[in-house]
């Protein structure tokens, strides 16, 4: 019979391979833990981002007047929708103020009359950002974003009407004995500055290109708008030209305004409203120069929140509430047209420079 080993010699398994697999596990587990542990991070820091672990920011938004209604709109559902900014909710709010008063509280001393210090301003036209670009460069954070625009035209009496028939922005400084086009400035008369832009684009055959410091400083057409604007007719206000126009007389045919201006004063007024004429050529338009700003009562925390409110109103939907008040919106159909002004296809004039804007400006504000 063949011999058995004995029972102590039995075979098993090797220590070394338990070892192994005891560290593998070990490893394993130790790095499931760490994955575990980042993704309880992150999502913990995001519910933090999401829950304004600083609390609520208010934000001052100043506003030439006319944007005030659309912009408290959108403010409302960008406020309701509880935008994060550097850990804040922020929360805009918008206080109109005529722009010629904005300006001179920002490269001044901001009178508390006026409300709390903006973190951003929107006024008509760049003519009032371009001043303080010029005045006070370093309160501006970056380039200032358009948020709508409304191409200039001029606001024609009714029984003037035909006066005006095929007339370009060349001929308005010539025919201004004949047309009597009230030329207001300071507040609400951007139209006038933008309307003094086309006119100079056409003397100086920039065929719709910006025009530079230099063109718009030239004798031929500085001495243009100095002629259009010295003759022409007495007005106070914008406002007091519209009214004019509704009420019998002559001395006043027409003021130039924007597109949203007029369809906002004849809403209500029918057939005594005055009519939109729109001059041949490349037309200047109000472009409401968004303007973030960097001043020493506000934290970066209210720039950053100024900016999410500024690219907020340029999305998708959120400008609905402009193009209802009579405002073009890129992206968006042109407002409805209504018996005064048709909002039709205008041809664009490339913004002036900022040096040539207040040129142009000053120009028509010497009479």
């Amino acid at each position: 019979m063949g011999s058995h080993r004995s029972g102590t010699g039995s075979r098993g398994i090797a220590r070394w391979l338990i070892a192994a697999v005891v560290a593998v596990i070990v490893v394993a587990a130790v790095a499931g833990a760490m994955v575990w542990l980042s993704g309880r991070s992150e999502q913990e820091g995001r519910d933090a981002a999401a829950s304004c672990v600083r609390g609520d920011l208010a934000v001052q938004v100043a506003a030439a007047p006319a944007l005030v209604g659309p912009l408290r709109r959108i403010a409302e559902s960008f406020n309701a929708g509880g935008t994060v900014s550097a850990d804040y909710c922020a929360k805009i709010e918008v206080t109109g103020i005529d722009s010629p008063v904005a300006l001179e509280a920002l490269t001044g001393t901001w009178d508390p009359k006026l409300g709390p210090v903006p973190s951003l301003w929107i006024p008509e036209s760049t003519v009032w950002t371009a001043r303080l670009a010029a005045a006070k460069p370093a309160e501006l954070s970056g380039q200032p974003t358009s948020i709508a625009s409304s191409p200039v035209v001029l606001a024609v009496r009714g029984s003037a009407r035909q006066a005006f028939d095929g007339v370009r922005w060349l001929d308005l400084p010539a025919r201004q004995e004949q047309l009597r086009i009230a030329l207001p400035t300071g507040a609400d008369a951007d139209g006038t500055y933008l309307a003094a832009q086309s006119v100079a684009a056409a003397v100086g055959r920039t065929a719709g290109a910006a025009l530079s410091e230099d063109a718009a400083k030239s004798p031929v057409v500085a001495g243009s708008l100095a002629r259009w604007a010295k003759d022409a007719p007495k007005s106070t206000t914008t406002g007091a030209a519209l009214e004019a126009l509704t009420k019998p007389g002559d001395a006043v045919r027409a003021v130039p305004v924007t597109e949203q201006q007029l369809a906002a004063f004849a809403r209500g007024r029918d057939a005594a409203a005055p009519v939109a004429v729109y001059p041949a050529g490349p037309t200047a338009s109000a472009t409401f120069p968004a303007a973030v700003l960097d001043r020493e009562e506000t934290s970066d925390a209210h720039d950053r929140a100024a900016a999410d409110f500024v690219a907020f109103i340029t999305q998708g939907e959120n400008a609905k509430p402009l193009t209802e008040a009579g405002f073009r919106v890129i992206g968006r159909p042109a407002p409805a047209t209504t018996p005064s002004v048709a909002f039709g296809t205008v041809e664009p004039l490339a913004p002036a420079s900022n040096a040539a804007v207040i040129a142009l400006a000053d120009t028509v504000n010497r009479r």
